[in-house]
């Protein structure tokens, strides 16, 4: 590997971990509960959506 390369895998291994510690610290800040609520909520969504397009009604 030339010292080009191996600057660049150092530069992407940094930007890798900048990238994750703010994803985390994002995360922490909006909390596990909400992000799974947001999840199941969408889920219920397409659910709903799919029936109703296939003439499922109240």
């Amino acid at each position: 590997m030339s010292d080009q390369d191996l600057q660049r895998l150092a530069e992407k291994q940094a930007m890798k971990e900048a990238l994750q510690e703010w994803l985390d610290k994002q995360l922490a800040e909006f909390g596990w509960w909400t992000l799974k609520g947001l999840a199941a909520a969408g889920l219920v969504a397409l659910i709903a959506l799919i029936l109703m397009s296939q003439g499922w009604h109240k």
